[in-house]
């Protein structure tokens, strides 16, 4: 296609606001799942991860008619010829997925912190409860020593 049809720019254009106001939830969402994590909401955090994936469902979506576009637009633009409103949309595109990207990193950081620490704890008392086990059967079993009446 050697040119780029005008209902074809203002559909794509339509499509690239719509992903913006769609990741623009997500980053929402996403500075959302940090305070989650920190405060240790996990039913919170699992139904928020859950409407998160709906938004990237929805985004996917977009993208079976807008990835067309945008490569038909990307060969009309190596032209020379560039749609400013695209140009603008996509770029603001980018930076908040790259927004978002850099924040959920920063979650499955803290996420795995977190999960290190629980399970640190979660191994101390398993070995405190061993030592408690292996004191339980040093000691004699004698009613008398838990039965104060006889």
């Amino acid at each position: 296609m050697s040119e780029f049809s005008k209902n074809n720019a203002e559909r794509l254009l339509e499509l690239l606001r719509k992903e913006l106001v769609t990741f623009a939830q997500m980053r929402e969402l996403t500075a959302k799942q940090k305070e989650l994590i920190a405060a240790d909401e996990i039913e919170a955090l699992d139904a928020s991860l859950d409407h998160r994936q709906k938004l990237i469902e929805e985004i996917n979506g977009l993208h079976q008619e807008s990835n067309v576009l945008m490569q038909s637009y990307m060969s009309f633009s190596t032209k020379g010829k560039k749609i400013d409103n695209i140009e603008t949309a996509a770029g603001k595109l980018r930076e908040i997925i790259s927004e978002c990207a850099g924040m959920n990193d920063s979650n499955m950081s803290d996420a795995k912190e977190k999960s290190e620490i629980y399970t640190r704890k979660i191994l101390e008392i398993s070995h405190n409860r061993k030592g408690l086990s292996a004191y339980i059967q040093t000691v004699e079993n004698r009613p008398e020593m838990f039965d104060k009446m006889s």
